[in-house]
């Protein structure tokens, strides 16, 4: 029961994660030259989930902007709010899918609990 409630643990503190990392992207959106994090989730052996966050450094929209001495070509955040709403959207179902397993496994050994006494 106790590795259950680990694993358990262990999604949820990797959807927080993910849902962390979505939600830095989001907030630098509009950050000239920012580049998006992923956070890829890797099953453990001795079970639970591993959140391991990487950096796309792949090149952002480049647009001319006027900088007082003359238009220069900056380069935009690579941030694609549409692919990051997924993901928050697939954090809050994993995240919400772990509350529940939790509820239950809780109910169960609440259930054990009143049986043995």
């Amino acid at each position: 029961m106790m590795s259950t409630i680990h694993s358990i643990l262990s999604g949820l503190g990797a959807y927080a994660k993910q849902i962390e990392v979505s939600a830095n992207n989001v907030a630098n959106v509009n950050t000239d030259g920012f580049k998006k994090s992923h956070t890829e989730l890797i099953s453990v052996e001795t079970g639970g989930v591993l959140p391991v966050v990487r950096k796309d450094n792949s090149a952002g929209p480049t647009v001319l902007r006027d900088r007082g001495y003359g238009p220069t070509q900056v380069e935009l955040s690579n941030v694609d709010l549409g692919e990051e709403t997924v993901v928050q959207i697939i954090g809050q179902r994993g995240f919400e899918a772990n509350l529940q397993v939790l509820k239950t496994a809780d109910d169960m050994l609440g259930s054990i609990l009143d049986i043995k006494q």
